[in-house]
């Protein structure tokens, strides 16, 4: 196939029973349980007021002020989808507004990661599903091409797969490489109940608070 024309089948790796349950689990825990390698950029912020999601990654890769392929994408999208897309970073022009959105909700995507800007704003965060990118403008894109679906992309900072494991909240969006996600699991359930238990001795008064100065000393400080 070309290059810049390429559009792939989709792939689906992880279990539903595995979504499923990373969607229980605040972004911040995944992200300290993969030692906050696969974060997506911070810019990238959720345009809608519950903002949880997680599914399979649909990668599209479109230039600076086009969305040509994002339209093929869409109809490609399955139910569970999360579509994931590289422009570059440019805010300069939307790719994403309420007609792609209500088209993605059509097919049954479970939300939008969207390294570009959007518009429509004061829409979007009223409809089902929620949409994280970088900015805001008014001005619509090109649908000349080229572009390419389900490849390796960048979104954010962050290298995106087809078929890995996207989860987003109020706190942003990471990403879980697919051969990762059942087995990192376990690890992501201990911490979760770690919190939960230093949040209850906090309430009690229980907090055992002096592995701080301990950990200063290790590091030279004097107390």
């Amino acid at each position: 196939m070309k290059l810049g024309y390429r559009i792939n089948r989709s792939e689906r790796y992880v279990s539903p029973e595995i979504v499923n349950a990373y969607a229980e689990i605040p972004t911040s825990i995944i992200s300290d349980g993969m030692e906050r390698m696969f974060a997506i950029d911070s810019r990238i912020r959720p345009f809608h007021s519950k903002p949880s999601m997680a599914g399979h990654a649909l990668t599209i890769h479109c230039p600076p002020g086009d969305n040509l392929v994002l339209q093929k994408a869409i109809d490609m999208a399955e139910p569970g989808d999360v579509l994931v897309l590289n422009m570059g970073g440019n805010t300069t022009q939307a790719p994403v507004g309420e007609i792609v959105v209500s088209n993605c909700i059509r097919r049954g995507a479970v939300g939008l990661v969207i390294d570009g800007a959007i518009r429509d704003s004061d829409i979007l965060p009223t409809l089902e599903i929620p949409v994280f990118a970088k900015g805001v403008t008014h001005r619509g894109c090109y649908k000349d091409g080229p572009g390419e679906i389900n490849v390796l992309i960048a979104c954010g900072g962050v290298v995106v797969r087809p078929g890995d494991l996207v989860v987003g909240d109020s706190d942003g969006v990471v990403v879980v490489p697919h051969e990762e996600a059942e087995g990192l699991l376990p690890k992501l359930r201990n911490l979760v109940e770690k919190e939960v238990k230093v949040l209850e001795q906090i309430k009690n008064r229980t907090i055992d608070r002096s592995w701080v100065d301990k950990e200063l000393q290790n590091k030279g400080f004097t107390i």
